[in-house]
């Protein structure tokens, strides 16, 4: 091995506090430096160009092992000195001779390097390789000596590495030839170098990088609005009464709609919003829609005949006209009957929407209303938003209440004789002499709902405080042979 005073370029003195180290080379652009040395090794590397490459620090390692592969070197990682000794004996200039450059980080533990660095100078030719540091920016000089030899510091872009071990050992790669590749951009750059750190055995061309780069950031783009949308949210994180107050004391004017995705309870809503107040709503939902239908609010103030409202709704009409707008040209219904109608119908359906917990909402304002609406004009029944609002929570309240006990839909009660004789008609309130008289073992909630022309949540809050006090109880299902 060559001494100190036989060196003619950079050279490592002493290292940390073990003594002198022997020479290491530094190669130039021209790679003058090392004589035949250094001839050998470009001749190598041109066919190999394998780096030793040691960094205690995984994670480190990988990114800069996955840059030098992807540009085509050969890169033999070491994370320990007896690792880097052993890869030097095996493929240094004294073994196999596919090593062309030694780089060396010394970021993570600068006496750890300057050791490895030490022990490989002690590897037969491997004083001939070209050598290379990796420093940090606080600690460019990490060990005496470390200033002859060339550094990068960190942090570092993949190209820059690439730039900086091509000047050092002033080699440029065999590509694969297995590989047709295109220049790629630096999103391209880094996501081949992720993919690699992951997926070592992946090799993608660069167009399939691209395309799957240009796929990735579609995904990233925010969702567009449509058209005339100002305001979109997903509901579950934003509460809709939180909405609806904004909404009411910024005096808006437009159509909020709010959209429930549960599998099996898929349902829209449309609340028409007139500068604090809610003029009329519409919905479609599965489940209880048909409790939410215009004729039961119809029905409710007795304004027509059940025969007459049901013949109306069966009839086919030429011009698809809504039904409160047939109601009100066929003059079915003053125009304080139908606005008293669609003021309960359009409370009852946001009150239903205040209970949902996911899906999503929109509000396009608008200063132009409802043709039925501005067809009504006002002085009729109005439904203020903050009215809504103190229902909503107010049916909240009395659902946390009933708990477990609150009854579905399509669930089937029958009362208890018995019990409801002793007490005597006299001790019922109207709505629950009503329910009680439907609850004979075959009529559900939705039925009771329909044929006492009330709600399903009036009937189960009803039907809780019978079941609650032994007066009702549930059917029990048919059994079958």
């Amino acid at each position: 091995m060559a001494t100190a005073d036989q060196r003619t370029v950079g050279t490592v003195g002493t290292v940390g506090t073990a003594g002198t180290a022997g020479p290491m080379a530094t190669a130039g652009p021209a790679g003058s430096a090392g004589g035949a040395g250094d001839s050998s090794t470009s001749m190598q590397a041109a066919a190999g160009a394998a780096v030793l490459y040691f960094d205690p620090n995984p994670t480190a390692a990988k990114l800069a092992t996955a840059g030098l592969r992807l540009a085509g070197y050969r890169v033999l990682h070491a994370a320990s000195l007896d690792q880097a000794v052993e890869l030097c004996r095996t493929h240094g200039p004294a073994g196999d001779q596919t090593i062309a450059a030694l780089l060396l980080d010394t970021a993570t533990a600068p006496a750890v390097s300057a050791a490895v660095l030490r022990a490989l100078l002690e590897v037969p030719g491997a004083a001939s390789l070209p050598g290379m540091l990796l420093v940090s920016r606080a600690n460019p000089v990490p060990f005496p000596g470390a200033e002859t030899l060339p550094s990068l510091k960190r942090p570092f872009t993949t190209p820059a590495l690439l730039k900086f071990l091509r000047d050092a050992i002033d080699v440029v790669p065999t590509v694969k030839p297995t590989r047709t590749r295109v220049t790629p951009d630096d999103a391209v750059l880094r996501l081949e170098i992720a993919l690699q750190q992951f997926f070592p055995e992946l090799e993608p061309e660069t167009d399939t990088l691209r395309r799957f780069a240009a796929t990735l950031n579609s995904m990233a783009e925010l969702p567009t609005l449509a058209s005339g949308v100002t305001l979109q949210a997903a509901l579950g994180p934003n509460r809709l009464e939180s909405v609806l107050e904004m909404l009411d004391a910024d005096g808006a004017r437009g159509v909020l709609t709010v959209e429930r995705t549960d599998p099996g309870a898929r349902a829209t809503v449309r609340l028409h919003l007139d500068r604090g107040r809610l003029r009329m709503a519409e919905a479609t939902m599965d489940g209880d829609g048909e409790n939410l239908r215009l004729e039961r609010f119809v029905l409710e103030l007795e304004a027509m005949v059940p025969s007459q409202l049901e013949a109306l709704v069966q009839a086919e009409d030429p011009q698809q006209r809504s039904l409160a707008q047939r109601l009100l040209d066929g003059r079915y219904l003053r125009s304080d009957e139908l606005a008293a109608a669609l003021a309960n119908q359009a409370r009852e359906i946001a009150c239903q929407a205040l209970t949902w917990t996911g899906g999503r909402l929109s509000f396009a304002p608008s200063e132009q209303l409802h043709p039925l609406i501005a067809q009504l004009g006002r002085g009729h029944t109005e439904v203020r938003v903050a009215e809504v609002i103190m229902m909503g929570l107010r049916r909240t309240d009395e659902r946390a209440e009933m708990g477990p006990h609150m009854a579905t839909l399509e669930e089937v009660y029958v009362r208890v004789d018995d019990e409801v004789a002793k007490l005597g008609r006299h001790a019922f309130a109207k709505d629950e002499l009503g329910v009680l008289e439907l609850l004979n073992g075959r009529n559900s909630i939705k039925d009771v709902a329909r044929k006492t022309r009330t709600g399903t949540f009036a009937v189960t809050k009803v039907l809780y405080r019978l079941s609650r006090s032994g007066l009702a109880r549930r059917a029990a299902p048919p059994v079958r042979t």
